[in-house]
């Protein structure tokens, strides 16, 4: 059985990941690359693979994309969005609310 991470996320939920995803999550992409260097069809995942990782509902990941909480990349009628970017989004408004 492999270690879990629980992280209460407030007004939205927990954030439950493997002890393998948490650690690569505070690991950087690489050293002397910028998040926006990536190349984005690498990194962007669809709001279901957002919802599941999370814990969330699909219909509560577009709420947030649209309210400006998550960032987002839209193509047309087709939202993306960068794991990495949600989770340090997430972080931000955890940390910010005391």
């Amino acid at each position: 059985m492999t270690d879990r991470v629980i992280i209460p996320l407030p007004g939205i939920g927990t954030l439950d990941l493997s002890r393998e995803e948490y650690e690569a999550a505070l690991r950087p992409l690489h050293p002397t690359a910028s998040v926006a260097a990536t190349t984005p069809a690498a990194t962007l995942v669809t709001a279901r693979v957002i919802a599941e990782s999370m814990s969330l509902p699909v219909s509560c990941v577009y709420e947030y994309a649209k309210a400006g909480r998550i960032p987002c990349v839209r193509a047309g009628k087709h939202v993306r969005f960068d794991a990495a970017a949600v989770r340090a989004a997430l972080g931000a408004l955890t940390v910010g609310r005391g």
